[in-house]
């Protein structure tokens, strides 16, 4: 019985490395090799088999998909190569380590502390990569021995005199000896009887020691010690008797220098095998991430995916790959046809077949095919990324190979006889969990007797439910699935009439070989080819064309469903486009509402704003005319109590004067007081005096002309003022009135304006088109260009090109604005005519607005951006009072306001600060959207205040 197991073991094992050897398997581990950093992991790559332990495979799937995307959000991980082979059994015994073995540490370290923290830089890694992130948690920098051997050995294999003060010292000394002896070596040079000596005019360093080359004939007249002689002996080198002292300090000195060496080579050893099992735990963790970083790369060559394993379930697809290609034609950057690779139940809740018949011509890629197959399975096997675009595969443990020529001259084995060699072994091994791959199964013998054993051999499998993919030529194994449901067919396409391979995969059909096309199209000779067409028979030749215009109609139908596909991605297209436009007019719909809206907003606190000055100007002149009534009112009581007094004086004596009652006295006294005014109701019963100035009864054409006398009230009399006040206020209800009137006829034109919205959308791409080959775009304008605005009057300068949002920053005379660029057109062309005739703007869906207008309360905002004073932004208040400075405040804000100003600069200086508060008070309670604050440097500072309107 343990006979028996070891013979099966070694069977596997043979089974194994064959079909590793058959599917060319050692390419792709070279080319992982080649995607590794350090050599040892080459060398680990070169070695991969793929038959992995499946937690292992699927940490690498993982680990290799963390790292594509890592890749992608970053630069990613960089690594730098060391040998792990030159410490790690010295750093194991303890044994010295030597300043190459040093560095190898120090690298290993390096790495360590570089990974860490690319990882523990950036918090949220953690959670996005948590395989990578705990792999990089396990390394132990040690950062105190990193920075000693950082300042103590270097990539050459030098020990650095920053090592140790000692070794500083010592090496200092050492080059101040050797320094010594050169310049007593030039001054022995320098005597005459040396140079008549000399074999040569220099020094040499010779076994360690100085020397001269003195002639053979010379030396007796030299004294020193004799340190070697030429090969021609016509040559004596002789250390000078005058360099022994400096001779000594430099081996003293160079005797010091190797023993410090010495001793930091052990210091530092022993400090490294303090900790040797996280030094070399942190080298197999580095070398997990090159192996997952060689993994990454491989995979972003041939564009893999991580497979998925099925389970052994009859329901189950023996396999299923989409799109899948060979993945050494891609790494070899060769032209390959992507197919979908299938054995599949045929229908839901059908059983998988397990064969599959692959058949077609020579040189169709049914090979290619099947190795395609093959070798995706040893790679999913491996941890590894597979060339599709979608993969599922049962988890084989067994890959079966026949492929090849088997003949073997010293074991006496034929074509078919090695061919049933490899067919015994497979079939004593294989399973449900096998894949076996037939190429060309039983050719060499009888065709006959071939095929009926091969269909036998393929039932045998099907019994042991294991998989198998078969390519042939014979026609009676392509009929087998028209009967039994565990056998499936599939070929390779042939374009009948050009008589070449398109290399791709049909599934369901079988394939015919056109042998006879393929020797027509080679050239054999036509004799030939007609007696094989009549010797082929007509039966077999009525099949051959069977397939064929099958194969035809096959291609048909592609085409048409090609055709199909592009008319329905045609008509998403054109679905998308119309969507598109649709949500478009619907963004222009909205815009246009909100810009009517706006606009009838600012109107209506213009309007809002004007009856606030006339009702405060109508308080000032209520008061003054009250104040006047009171006067008259006094005067003329006091003039007609005198008048009364002077008659009662001419009528009575002066005795009858003396005895009047008091009670009449009292009267005459209340009589002479003046009478109490309070509002409106007193002035009914009051005359005032008749005045023939044309100014008192106006008569105005039209209610401008009224605005006009009213804006300056200086000139009319009270009266006039307070019947204008009136007026003005019964023009401004009309006025709203009329707008609200105006609001309901707009909102009935709503579907009229929906209809022509879409036209008005393709009228204004035109129009822009139109500009833009005008040289109107934002990349037209260039500094230096002379340019015109729409909004102004003078030509100006481009200062700079525009910005993202399209605005231009020019100079017009001493101001710098920035402008939109379709506001901008060259400085030599004419500013366009506004059309006067062009239709009114109706009103989409706009809320409605009452006589109850909306108050604002404005606040200060100091991110008012700087603001350049100009005659067209700038409000003068000095030298008036307060009443008079909100006057004019209130009449310039209107102005500019309706011409659309963006920020104003307010000039009321500082004085006692009652006009800057006031002005500011009254900003707040503005009717107008704005913000506002006070001047800085170079404006005005305090004695200014900047205003921005917020609409």
């Amino acid at each position: 019985m343990e006979h028996q197991n070891n013979v099966d073991n070694t069977s596997s094992t043979f089974l194994r490395q064959d079909a590793l050897t058959r599917l060319e398997w050692n390419k792709i581990t070279q080319y992982l090799a080649g995607f590794a950093t350090f050599p040892h992991s080459k060398k680990t790559f070169s070695e991969l088999e793929p038959w992995l332990e499946l937690e292992d495979r699927n940490f690498f799937f993982t680990a290799t998909s963390e790292m594509l995307d890592l890749n992608t959000e970053t630069n990613g991980i960089s690594l730098e190569s060391f040998d792990f082979t030159l410490f790690q059994n010295f750093l194991q015994r303890g044994a010295l380590l030597s300043p190459q073995a040093l560095y190898q540490i120090l690298i290993t370290l390096k790495l360590c502390h570089s990974i860490q923290s690319f990882f523990k830089y950036e918090k949220s890694r953690a959670t996005k990569y948590p395989n990578l992130f705990n792999l990089s948690n396990d390394l132990k920098p040690h950062m105190e021995l990193h920075a000693k051997l950082n300042k103590s050995v270097d990539m050459d294999g030098n020990i650095l005199s920053s090592a140790s003060p000692e070794l500083h010292s010592a090496r200092s000394r050492l080059e101040h000896a050797k320094r010594k002896i050169v310049e007593q070596l030039d001054e022995i040079l320098k005597k005459q009887d040396i140079r008549n000596a000399l074999q040569d005019d220099v020094w040499m360093l010779r076994d360690g020691h100085y020397v001269l080359p003195i002639r053979a004939d010379r030396k007796s007249g030299i004294e020193g010690i004799p340190r070697g002689v030429s090969q021609s002996g016509s040559t004596v080198f002789i250390e000078p008797q005058a360099l022994a002292m400096q001779q000594a300090q430099l081996e003293k000195a160079q005797n010091d220098v190797e023993v410090e060496e010495q001793r930091i080579l052990r210091e530092l050893s022993k400090d490294c095998y303090l900790v040797h099992e996280d030094i070399l735990s942190s080298s197999e963790i580095l070398t997990q991430f090159d192996n997952i970083i060689a993994r990454t790369k491989f995979a972003g060559v041939i564009h893999g995916i991580k497979p998925e394993f099925l389970k052994p379930r009859d329901l189950n697809p023996r396999f299923s790959l989409i799109n899948a290609k060979h993945p050494l034609f891609l790494l070899e950057n060769k032209k390959c046809i992507a197919n979908d690779l299938h054995l599949a139940p045929k229908s839901q809740g059908e059983t998988s077949p397990y064969v599959w018949v692959l058949s077609g011509p020579n040189a169709g890629g049914k090979t290619v095919a099947m190795k395609t197959v093959g070798i995706i399975a040893l790679m999913a096997k491996a941890g590894l990324f597979v060339s599709c675009d979608k993969a599922e595969i049962q988890d084989y443990e067994n890959i079966f190979v026949e492929l090849g020529d088997r003949q073997n001259r010293e074991e006496d084995l034929s074509t078919f006889s090695g061919h049933l060699a490899q067919i015994k072994r497979i079939s004593e091994q294989a399973n449900e969990l096998s894949l076996i791959l037939l190429d060309e199964g039983f050719v060499g013998t009888d065709p006959a007797i071939g095929v009926a054993m091969a269909r036998s051999t393929l039932e045998y499998f099907s019994v042991k439910k294991a998989t198998v993919i078969i390519t042939t030529h014979f026609s009676n194994l392509k009929t087998l699935a028209d009967n039994d449901s565990r056998f499936f067919n599939g070929s390779m396409e042939f374009e009948p009439h050009k008589l070449l391979p398109t290399y791709k995969l049909l599934n369901g059909i079988p394939g015919q070989s056109y042998a006879i096309e393929l020797a027509e199209r080679m050239g054999l000779n036509n004799n030939i080819i007609q007696k094989a067409r009549t010797y082929y028979g007509s039966e077999s030749e009525r099949m051959e064309n069977l397939l064929k215009e099958l194969q035809l109609k096959r291609i048909e139908i592609n085409e048409e469903l090609t055709k199909q596909n592009l008319l329905t991605q045609k008509l998403d297209s054109e679905f998308k486009s119309l969507k598109n436009e649709k949500e478009q007019l619907s963004e222009l719909r909205g815009d246009l509402v909100e810009n009517y809206r706006n606009k009838l907003q600012k109107r209506l606190n213009a309007f809002e704003n004007r009856l606030e000055i006339r009702e405060r100007q109508f308080e000032k002149q209520k008061e003054t005319l009250l104040r006047e009534i009171h006067e008259i009112s006094h005067k003329e009581t006091i003039e007609n109590n005198l008048e009364i007094s002077q008659a009662q004086q001419n009528n009575l004596s002066e005795k009858n004067q003396n005895k009047l009652a008091p009670a009449q006295k009292k009267e005459i006294i209340n009589t002479a007081k003046p009478q109490k005014l309070s509002g409106f109701e007193a002035l009914s019963g009051i005359k005032l005096p008749k005045t023939t100035s044309a100014k008192s009864s106006p008569n105005y054409q039209s209610l401008d002309e009224k605005a006009e006398r009213f804006r300056a009230p200086k000139n009319m009399s009270s009266r006039s003022l307070l019947d204008e006040a009136r007026m003005s206020l019964q023009s401004l209800k009309n006025s709203f009135d009329d707008i609200e009137e105006q609001l309901h006829d707009d909102l009935d034109t709503l579907q009229e304006i929906e209809k022509s919205t879409k036209e008005k959308v393709r009228s204004a791409q035109q129009t822009a088109k139109e500009a833009q080959s005008q040289g109107r775009s934002p990349e037209f304008w260039k500094p230096g260009m002379s340019a015109k605005s729409t909004k102004l009057k003078e030509k100006g300068v481009v200062l700079k090109t525009a910005d993202s949002k399209g605005n231009i920053e020019c100079q017009f005379g001493i101001l710098k604005i920035k402008i939109p660029y379709h506001e901008l057109i060259p400085g030599n062309e004419t500013l366009p005519k506004q059309n006067s005739s062009s239709p009114q703007k109706s009103s989409l869906n706009v809320k409605p607005l009452t006589k109850n207008f909306k108050k604002y309360h404005n606040l200060q905002d100091s991110e008012i951006p700087p603001t350049l004073q100009h005659g067209g932004n700038t409000i003068q208040l000095l030298g008036c009072t307060v009443d008079e400075s909100l006057d004019k405040l209130d009449i310039e804000l209107d102005k500019m306001h309706r011409m659309d100003v963006d920020r104003v600069v307010i000039i009321h200086g500082h004085g006692m600060g009652k006009i800057k508060e006031s002005v500011r008070r009254h900003l707040e309670d503005s009717s107008y959207k704005l913000r506002f604050r006070g001047g800085r440097h170079g404006e005005g500072g305090d004695g200014v205040t900047i205003v921005e309107f917020d609409e």
